[in-house]
């Protein structure tokens, strides 16, 4: 069995779509409505994972009324540089850096507040 991706739903699909394009280097994959009031984007990082964001409209189990339990976690060359990036793009460092055994992480969060752990490892 393998792991091909994960889902998350997102209020604003253009926004969620520009954050993980242009924080987290995400690549377009495909984007499509498969029926009326869904929109879809697959994204991928290159190595064989890809991140599904889904937006319903007038959906009223929309995501704007649960609270993200969805941590995913990224790996990165060099926090430092990563931090700098991120201050630069205005986005929140929301815990971090955080030493651990092997390395050090910062935790950010999306749009819809998905927390994002990204590692760096030694």
């Amino acid at each position: 069995m393998d792991f091909i991706f994960n889902t998350i739903e997102v209020s604003d699909i253009d926004k969620s779509f520009d954050f993980y394009k242009d924080i987290l280097n995400l690549k377009l994959s495909r984007r499509f409505s498969p029926r009326e009031g869904v929109e879809i984007i697959f994204l991928e990082d290159g190595k064989g994972y890809e991140l599904e964001l889904i937006t319903y409209k007038n959906h009223k189990n929309s995501c704007k009324e649960k609270e993200s339990k969805i941590k995913m976690g990224f790996e990165v060359e060099d926090l430092d540089v990563t931090i700098d990036f991120l201050k630069d793009k205005n986005i929140e460092i929301k815990e971090g850096p955080v030493m651990i055994k092997d390395g050090r992480f910062i935790n950010i969060e999306d749009p819809d507040g998905v927390m994002i752990g990204l590692f760096q490892f030694n």
